[in-house]
């Protein structure tokens, strides 16, 4: 009878010790506070993961930007480009010889009308071949006093080639020329500051 209370007790002690182990394991495998569902801390997320949740990496990020800077490039290239047609600074369109230049006269600039090629600009650069024959002038305005005239790089009067200043572009306001090496501007004298655009003779 003691040996079976004896062997009792050990087999209950053993069962009572397989419990708590068994306890323990369990409890640490349990969600604590702070922790998601994968086990993982909220503490111990790693940028990685929550780049991934974000669904951006660091390279789009860079690429993003790089992105950015291209298009504020273009944008200020187009600035530029425009910037430099409204001052007939651009690199200009060729003019057939033979062919009449006309302008709308506008105080703020010359607005070409033709040939196609100059249409809608402001003040082009004009590329003319030398010796050839052109004739430009001006047959639309804004009802300010214009006139035009061709000027060499110091500013002075190639060949007499201007005309009287009139607000009325009825009158004859065009000017029969061979282009030569030493024509660099057409110009409104009155407005010489914005109604002046580039010869180019090649």
């Amino acid at each position: 009878m003691s040996n079976d209370s004896t062997y009792s007790r050990r087999r209950l002690l053993r069962l009572s010790g397989v419990a708590a182990v068994t306890a323990i394991v369990a409890g640490c495998t349990d969600e604590g506070p702070g922790e998601e569902d994968d086990g993982v801390p909220d503490d111990d997320v790693t940028d990685d993961e929550t780049e991934e949740d974000n669904g951006v990496t660091d390279d789009e990020t860079e690429e993003d930007d790089a992105d950015d800077e291209e298009e504020d490039e273009d944008d200020e290239t187009v600035d530029e480009d425009e910037e430099e047609d409204e001052n007939g600074n651009g690199d200009g369109e060729s003019i057939e010889p033979g062919t009449t230049i006309v302008f709308d006269g506008q105080t703020e600039g010359w607005e070409g009308l033709e040939p196609d090629a100059i249409e809608g600009e402001t003040n082009p650069t004009l590329v003319l071949e030398a010796d050839e024959e052109y004739e430009i002038g001006w047959e639309e305005g804004d009802g300010a006093a214009h006139n035009i005239e061709i000027w060499d790089e110091d500013e002075v009067v190639v060949d007499d080639l201007e005309t009287d200043v009139t607000d009325d572009p009825d009158e004859d306001q065009f000017l029969e020329f061979t282009a030569s090496e030493e024509m660099a501007y057409y110009v409104c004298n009155p407005h010489r500051t914005t109604m002046i655009g580039e010869i180019d003779v090649e």
